[in-house]
């Protein structure tokens, strides 16, 4: 088995999910306040790299099998596969989501904006970012494998979203973290799509006569955001939203790129120079590659997206066709973009294609898009509250529980829509959030997490070296994008 054989067979074929069992599932009775029972149930096996169960015992599967010397994939596979089904009868999470839906839901969230500011990316890094892309999808492949693995470390009992993983691994302080990032990550993606869609509805009102300001839109967008997540319980009620989310973002890329050929820049401006082309820019790939990181990340919804599955062992195949759909969607519309505007492409790229119907029609439809994905991503918060807090119907009774939900949730629409009011810059908040949140839960959490829960012996020497190679480039993205993002910021609030 040839090395690149053996590395994509490791990661796809690695056990990933079964339905949790009931301990974990249910939150328990007693006043509201953080259900850590599991949690603390999982932080007890973090000094053992394996858990001896009847299960390993009565197959003959030897106790150490994080050694891949000794064990085969797929011993691996059987072993797990049968200690995870511990409990699988007493599930109650509600597992209706097929592939198509749970590929939706994952496409929904890092396909729409992140398309817009790929042609703009590129002209950060030069041509060179499409190599940049096609890493970006093998990265979010891999890490999106490993944050589920991570979900089901401890055998026959499955973990429900990134702050259990990172206290399951580093402690408390290592859910402090991940809630931190995942939180920034959430609100901070749904500021951008509120700034965004009130940014596209002014433009296109305004010629109408239409005297609304931009930031009254704005606030316009999270009411209506807010509808939804105010009706929505669970991940699997918002799978309609993420099939008709992924079907705007299509429209959206293929107005942009039929654009992209038939108007470029010289034909729009044809007394103005031809817009510079360069095979690499060195010192715009650590902001461009953060922003291309944005466009693939979506790890904060995969434990909710994974936990809504009808057959959760599809979860490494869900999400390699969500990356390689979204990467070839990236290519498409990037290097059309690219060509056709070359130094001069602005971020989102709708704003460099000529004014028209088609770019009226592009408008309309991300920004149903951006308000339809949002619901999604603001579920994935507001789940783990609801998880931490013990907010349920069996707990609290129907009413009193629906009041809480939508009381909280309505708090938070609120707080998110006056941040966005106040930092109305879209091109460089968006690379302040992909640079330090969406790096961060997309690779570095992932990878970290799963060395520590798993120990370094899961894992033969190429990976670890695929593993250092992931964390060295996302620390480079996080840090030095981050300076550079918030000191566009900076300069953006003092030129006004």
């Amino acid at each position: 088995m040839t090395f690149a054989t053996a590395f994509i067979h490791r990661v796809l074929n690695r056990p990933t999910t079964v339905p949790p069992s009931s301990t974990d599932a249910q939150p328990h009775a007693g006043n509201i306040g953080p259900n850590t029972d599991s949690i603390v149930q999982a932080n007890n096996y973090i000094s053992s790299d394996f858990v001896e169960t009847p299960s390993s015992r009565e197959k003959g599967i030897p106790v150490d099998y994080a050694t891949p010397e000794k064990d085969s994939i797929q011993d691996i596979a059987e072993f797990e596969n049968q200690a995870l089904s511990d409990g699988q009868e007493a599930a109650q999470l509600p597992r209706n989501a097929g592939f198509l839906r749970s590929f939706s839901s994952i496409v929904c969230i890092i396909i729409g904006t992140g398309s817009l500011q790929i042609p703009y990316a590129f002209a950060k890094t030069g041509w060179i970012g499409v190599i940049f892309v096609v890493l970006s999808a093998l990265i979010g492949s891999y890490t999106g494998a490993l944050t589920i693995r991570c979900l089901y470390y401890q055998p026959g009992m499955r973990l429900h979203s990134f702050p259990q993983i990172g206290r399951a691994a580093f402690g408390p302080w290592g859910q402090y973290a991940a809630q931190f990032f995942a939180s920034l990550y959430s609100l901070g993606t749904t500021c951008l799509y509120i700034i965004l869609a009130g940014q596209f509805i002014h433009g296109l009102v305004i010629t109408l006569g239409v005297g609304l300001s931009q930031k009254v839109w704005m606030v316009i967008v999270a009411v209506i955001m807010w509808i939804p997540v105010a009706i929505m319980k669970e991940m699997s009620e918002a799978a309609i939203l993420a099939i008709f989310g992924l079907l705007a973002s299509v429209v959206v890329i293929v107005i942009s790129t039929v654009m992209s050929l038939v108007d470029p820049y010289t034909k729009m401006h044809p007394a103005d120079p031809a817009p510079d082309h360069s095979i690499a820019i060195g010192i715009g790939i650590p902001v461009a590659l953060s922003s291309i990181v944005f466009s693939f990340s979506g790890n904060v919804v995969y434990p909710h997206v994974e936990a809504s599955m009808k057959k959760p062992r599809q979860w490494p195949m869900v999400v390699l066709a969500s990356m390689v759909f979204s990467a070839a969607a990236y290519l498409l519309i990037g290097i059309t973009g690219y060509w056709a505007y070359g130094d001069q492409v602005v971020s989102p790229v709708l704003d460099s294609i000529p004014t028209g119907a088609p770019a009226t029609v592009a408008k309309i439809m991300i920004t149903l898009h951006v308000i339809i994905a949002a619901p999604i991503l603001l579920l994935s918060f507001y789940l783990e509250i609801e998880k931490q807090w013990n907010i349920t119907a069996e707990r609290l009774g129907k009413k009193r529980e629906f009041i809480i939900r939508l009381a909280y949730r309505s708090v938070v629409v609120a707080i998110v829509c006056g941040i966005s009011l106040a930092i109305p810059y879209f091109s460089d908040f968006l690379s302040l959030i992909s640079s330090l949140a969406c790096v961060t839960m997309y690779a570095i959490i992932p990878v970290t997490c799963y060395l520590k829960l798993y120990g370094h012996r899961v894992a033969p020497w190429y990976e670890k070296i695929w593993m250092a190679f992931v964390l060295a480039i996302s620390a480079v993205a996080c840090v030095w994008g981050s300076i550079d993002a918030i000191r566009s910021l900076i300069k953006d609030a003092q030129g006004n």
